[in-house]
């Protein structure tokens, strides 16, 4: 009896299939971290337990409610292209967040303001989770050949875990040793 030995590194053989884990990882690790920078600067803000909890609210709702429409749209387009459709969605909020932490936006803003455009950024990026998720699997699909898609499929959920582990920890130490 010939037993098959399986490859545990077999999708890591394809090189866009490491690039998009690269990528993969620094996407969940980023967005990880920010939320934590996110929730740390609304309960300064608030100190409020219910407004920790609106965040999250406001992030799964549009990821929950458009997760059938976002498949059906990305089925329908061409993934690379919705894969940076995605990043620049992620960029341009980033951006947004980063500016509401500005000493003078801060200073001439009341608390509610930048409270509230915190909440719609959060809501965007919710919209733009619905769409990330469908691309990345759809687009995992086409880089790697059928028979390496189990693997390649371990391999993104362990980098996701990593991502989204390490992610909150180093969110941890930056607000400790840096700030906002």
């Amino acid at each position: 009896m010939k037993v098959k030995v399986r490859d545990p590194y077999a999708a890591l053989r394809f090189r866009e299939f490491n690039m998009f884990m690269l990528l993969r990882f620094d996407m969940v690790f980023d967005w990880s971290m920010q939320f934590i920078i996110i929730e740390w600067e609304v309960y300064s803000l608030t100190k409020s337990a219910l407004s920790l909890g609106m965040i999250g609210l406001m992030e799964v709702i549009p990821a929950i409610g458009m997760a059938l429409f976002a498949g059906h749209i990305v089925d329908q387009k061409e993934k690379k292209g919705m894969l940076l459709k995605c990043i620049l969605g992620f960029s341009i909020i980033s951006f947004g967040l980063f500016l509401l932490t500005w000493p003078r936006i801060v200073s001439e803003w009341s608390t509610d303001t930048i409270l509230y455009s915190i909440y719609f950024l959060v809501f965007l990026g919710g919209l733009v989770r619905a769409f990330l998720g469908p691309t990345i699997f759809s687009l995992m699909s086409l880089i790697v050949p059928k028979k390496a898609y189990p693997n390649a499929a371990t391999w993104s959920s362990s980098v996701w875990q990593i991502g989204a582990v390490v992610g909150p920890a180093v969110a941890g130490f930056s607000i400790t040793f840096i700030g906002v």
